[in-house]
């Protein structure tokens, strides 16, 4: 049987710049340019670009040298930030901005956070979507996005885990740089950001096969969905790769970039466990928020990934 495997160096990197910034939109007025000088400053209290409290040095967006610095607090979500415009996920899907736009998205839940929990110094990323659980794709459809936090500003988004239902506060915009396509959420130095957990729930998967799970799904018609697929196979690497995913049965293989894999990349430690590496193994269904991995390259390659967030998301087949 032939069988994908995806190298632990794909599975489980960051598919964000160093500094969470991105090059594809200008973020004007926000502590410099995008790409890579100074700026005279933004809004913000750690200076738009800086890394202190008064400003100037430090982050600027894509490494450079950061602004002068600004007037404001960094927003802590327990109130809505003034003249911030309040929007639902749809709604952002349906204005899809190609430049970061400031957005208020009030009770969202939380279906997924990379390694099971943000922390200092760490690019983290995490899935929102609108309501706790949906009836169908149909229903889902444009009702979630991944936040992506840069490393420097993750520490203040430690504790939010998946079931928490936040107050979210951030920028959003279509990343269209160097092939990419995805409408995501932005959070670093120079693009402020909050989330503030204002409840909890239990959100639930659809239940879809995977031939369902493409890559225009995701950029396009679907987003990041929660998904549950049924009895599928796959034959497991190392504890921190990916691995391709088949329906039981069927006949695997095929190249990365057209098959849907098995991710670590959300499990606390970024690591399967109870997995055996090189057997091929049934499992009576795996759950996970749907996404596309898109690390730097030239070509760029795009590979479909679910996201388990514990081991109770891949039980074996008995």
């Amino acid at each position: 049987m032939g069988v994908a495997i995806l190298t632990a160096t794909i599975a489980c990197a960051d598919d964000l710049p160093a500094d969470g910034q991105t090059t594809s939109s200008s973020a004007s007025g926000a502590g410099g340019t995008t790409d890579g000088a100074g700026g005279s400053g933004g809004t913000t209290g750690i200076g738009g670009g800086g890394a202190s409290s008064s400003g100037g040095g430090g982050e600027g967006p894509i490494g450079g040298s950061g602004g002068s610095g600004g007037s404001e607090a960094w927003p802590t979500c327990d109130t809505q930030p003034d003249g911030s415009p309040t929007r639902t996920i749809e709604e952002i899907w349906a204005e899809d901005p190609a430049a970061p736009s400031e957005a208020w998205v009030p009770g969202v839940y939380v279906t997924a956070v990379s390694r099971d929990g943000c922390m200092a110094n760490q690019a983290c990323q995490f899935f929102v979507q609108q309501d706790e659980s949906y009836a169908s794709i149909a229903e889902a459809t444009h009702q979630s996005l991944r936040v992506a936090v840069a490393p420097s500003v993750a520490e203040l988004f430690e504790g939010i885990a998946v079931g928490d239902q936040i107050d979210l506060y951030a920028r959003a915009f279509r990343d269209i740089e160097d092939g990419k396509n995805e409408l995501v959420f932005l959070i670093a130095p120079a693009l402020p950001g909050c989330a503030a957990i204002v409840g909890a729930g239990d959100p639930a998967p659809i239940i879809v096969t995977l031939d369902v799970l493409t890559l225009v799904a995701y950029e396009e018609d679907v987003g990041p969905i929660l998904v549950q697929v049924d009895t599928v196979s796959g034959n497991p690497n190392s504890p921190a790769e990916t691995f391709a995913l088949w329906d039981t049965g069927s006949v695997g293989g095929g190249g990365l970039d057209t098959v849907t894999s098995l991710s670590p990349f959300f499990l606390s430690g970024a690591a399967f466990v109870g997995l055996t590496d090189g057997l091929n193994t049934d499992f009576e269904f795996v759950v996970g928020v749907f996404a596309i991995f898109a690390p730097p390259a030239d070509p760029l390659v795009k590979y479909e990934e679910i996201y388990v967030r514990s081991a109770a998301d891949y039980p074996l087949a008995n």
